[in-house]
């Protein structure tokens, strides 16, 4: 004999509900059923592979620029989020490498600023925006950590903007008539 209450059709939607909301939000993965054309797994501009939203600092015009900067063995450099202070810059020929710290000290970006925060994009045909690094800085962000001090490539885009510190500083000096 059956329970009266399996019979009613409220029944089944109740037991459907019950079983998803103890099932988790998982997605599934069934296996040979994958939709991005090239078989990978999307990769967010986000760190670790999160996805994080959109990055402010990437436009269409920096965008032309990045594809630019691929098509001509350059990088783009980006201070601050002004579109106008964005430059391609060339890379030298095959075999020789740039790294982060050469370029902040060439571009004499440091003694125009003071202390920096640095993050890399390289470029990712996975990812838009490329995929974000971020340059670990030393001594008010004055001095590239060596473990962070990325080589270049070509497409890579540099955002540089002023290091918190830097400003927090700025605004108590003031503050206390330093």
């Amino acid at each position: 004999m059956v329970h009266p209450l399996i019979q009613k059709p409220q029944f089944g939607l109740m037991l459907s509900l019950w079983v998803i909301s103890f099932a988790g939000c998982t997605t599934l993965n069934l296996p040979g059923f994958n939709l991005s054309p090239d078989g990978t797994k999307y990769v967010s501009s986000g760190a670790g592979g999160e996805f994080n939203g959109f990055d402010e600092t990437m436009t269409e015009t920096i965008y032309q620029k990045v594809r630019q900067a691929q098509a001509e063995n350059a990088i783009v450099f980006q201070v601050g989020g002004n579109e106008d202070a964005c430059k391609v810059l060339p890379l030298p020929p095959e075999g020789k490498s740039v790294f982060v710290s050469t370029l902040l000290t060439q571009t004499g970006v440091l003694n125009k600023i003071g202390g920096v925060d640095v993050t890399l994009y390289r470029s990712s045909p996975q990812s838009i925006g490329g995929v974000r690094m971020e340059v670990e800085m030393a001594e008010g962000g004055r001095i590239v950590r060596p473990e962070s001090d990325y080589a270049l490539r070509p497409g890579d885009r540099v955002f540089i903007e002023r290091a918190l510190g830097t400003k927090v500083g700025g605004l108590l000096n003031t503050a206390l008539g330093f």
